[in-house]
């Protein structure tokens, strides 16, 4: 029986460190937050991903030439073409190397979003950290119709630092988000903090500790509400990494200080 074991475990580190991860990042740009964009193509260039840059718009009423036939209007079309070259430029800044594509979709950011998601395994989705409905929709809607991960990118208040500052944290977690912060912490050479870990979460931690044996972990229990122990993990963390199907999932995305990623369910 204790060989069967050692054959299981063995198989599913070699698993683990096969898994790939170098699904596409995909970010809306054209927005005035410009952190999503700078996190997006510095994760791309940390994961060797391709960076896809995606701006939803409206074109302009249909246009018409004397002969009343339409005509395409070359300065709605100049400035679509503006807003695509800046961001290249800003995302060369982070990363000259980078691979970046770009998409113009004529239509709302929601449809553009899904549309790029599910052209892609493993798509890891990046969006700003705002506080108003239009944020929170599209996170909600993404996460039930896609199975991309999504990130949703903050920056910690100055001074506000908590115990797992520069870690990454993951809590509400599942097997696939565990994976995702052990190499998100491997990638950024930092430690990883595990909180209210489940048996379940406790068995993946084992796998992936004997894959990644240089990454650094901690256990963090508590108790009252596991959102609670997050949020304040949270603060200066590195990143925090939720598993999907929690009731607190977007209570932390839009209270956490600092950059969060939801796990999909293909997660990259």
């Amino acid at each position: 029986m204790k060989l069967f074991r050692g054959r299981r475990e063995t198989i599913a580190v070699r698993a683990a460190q096969a898994r790939p991860d170098d699904g596409p990042v995909i970010v809306l740009v054209g927005g005035a937050d410009r952190d999503a964009l700078d996190w997006a193509a510095a994760e791309a260039a940390a994961r060797g991903s391709e960076l896809q840059l995606v701006y939803a718009f409206r074109w302009p009423p249909q246009l018409l030439d004397p002969l009343a036939n339409s005509a395409v209007d070359l300065r709605a079309r100049d400035d679509v073409d503006a807003v695509l070259m800046n961001a290249i430029h800003r995302a060369r800044r982070i990363a000259p190397s980078l691979r970046i594509s770009t998409t113009a979709f004529p239509g709302r950011q929601l449809q553009a979003l899904i549309s790029m998601a599910r052209e892609s395994q493993r798509a890891l989705v990046v969006l700003g950290h705002g506080r108003g409905r239009l944020e929170r929709a599209l996170a909600r809607r993404l996460s039930r119709r896609t199975t991309a991960s999504l990130a949703v990118i903050g920056l910690s208040a100055e001074g506000s630092i908590g115990t797992s500052a520069g870690r990454v944290v993951v809590g509400d977690g599942s097997p696939d988000a565990v994976g995702f912060a052990f190499r998100a912490a491997r990638r950024r050479g930092t430690g990883l903090t595990v909180v209210q870990p489940t048996a379940e979460v406790e068995d993946a931690v084992i796998i992936w500790r004997m894959a990644y044996p240089d990454v650094d972990v901690r256990w963090e229990f508590a108790p009252g509400p596991t959102d609670g122990l997050v949020l304040s993990e949270s603060a200066g963390a590195a990143l925090t990494v939720l598993g999907p199907g929690q009731s607190s999932t977007y209570d932390v995305l839009r209270l956490a200080r600092g950059p969060v990623v939801l796990v999909g369910s293909t997660a990259p």
